[in-house]
């Protein structure tokens, strides 16, 4: 896998993002959002051991590792992931494809407090062109809907603290060793996050049907491994604003899969707000490029 060219891999992992978006959507009525991440990370963990080995969880165990990654693993995907399942509870796959493009917003925002840097004019126009997309797909979802799209907006900041610790993992861990981290480091969290809800809400959910098990196992190879080793490989070896580019466009294909499965429905809201906001995370990036050519 990890022999793929970077552009290859990112195409693909963009691909795995948008089957990911589609499979949590299937999964939602049948468990506790939490519960599901947990038995996906674990299972990732499981179908990572037997590429590892025993050297592979040496190295990501290692002190250098382990409280990076746990940053990355609650951050990423404990927390951020488990917000999103509930999201999906209330709006569409599509519409929080549409919600994630927020993140380079947050993004801008964070390198102006805490890096000093001016955005753009091209990179300020292309924040509008999100920001229009999104408010276009919240007031035309409706209330319900609106919730959902909500509680994804209020999370997206927590990616970007992930980024920060995943930025500084030793440069020699390979693309299969971080995937298996993010994984694994996600688990005590997702375990603390059970037990409080067991003890606020009562017993947790977990319907034991063939939908359940097949998206459950599908997220676990699909996003956590597979996905994931794509995706660090790309970013180690290419640009990474061009890796970020390339992934932003899963909104198109998660709306292709969406309608396919009966999900979503083509809409011109929708197709308007996503080219909105697809076309403004490109101005973003495309201008992050430049200026890092420039530099």
């Amino acid at each position: 896998m990890t022999k793929l060219s970077p552009l290859v891999a990112i195409w693909l992992s963009c691909i795995c993002t948008a089957t990911n978006v589609v499979i949590s959507k299937m999964a939602t009525p049948f468990v506790t959002s939490a519960l599901f991440l947990f038995v996906a990370c674990a299972t990732a963990c499981i179908v990572l051991s037997g590429y590892l080995g025993q050297n592979g969880w040496k190295r990501i165990l290692s002190a250098d590792v382990r409280w990076k990654g746990l940053g990355m693993g609650t951050f990423g995907t404990a927390l951020t992931m488990t917000v999103f399942m509930v999201a999906l509870n209330y709006t569409t796959p599509v519409n929080s494809a549409i919600d994630n493009q927020f993140e380079i917003i947050y993004s801008l925002i964070l390198s102006a407090l805490i890096l000093k840097e001016r955005p753009t004019a091209k990179q300020i126009g292309g924040s509008l062109f999100i920001l229009l997309g999104v408010i276009l797909i919240v007031i035309k979802g409706g209330y319900t809907q609106a919730k959902g799209d909500f509680l994804i907006l209020g999370s997206l900041w927590m990616f970007q603290v992930s980024h920060i610790f995943a930025k500084k993992l030793p440069a020699d861990l390979t693309a299969p060793q971080i995937a298996a981290a993010r994984a694994f480091y996600a688990l005590p969290a997702l375990a603390l996050l059970l037990v409080a809800l067991y003890f606020i809400q009562g017993p947790l959910l977990f319907d034991s049907t063939a939908v359940l098990w097949g998206t459950l196992i599908g997220s676990a190879v699909i996003n956590y491994v597979v996905g994931n080793i794509l995706w660090y490989h790309a970013i180690r070896n290419m640009d990474l604003s061009k890796a970020t580019a390339i992934i932003l466009c899963y909104p198109v294909f998660t709306f292709i899969l969406s309608v396919l499965l009966g999900q979503d429905t083509i809409s011109l809201y929708k197709l308007l707000g996503m080219a909105l906001a697809v076309g403004g995370a490109y101005m973003v990036t495309s201008s992050a490029k430049k200026q890092g050519a420039n530099a």
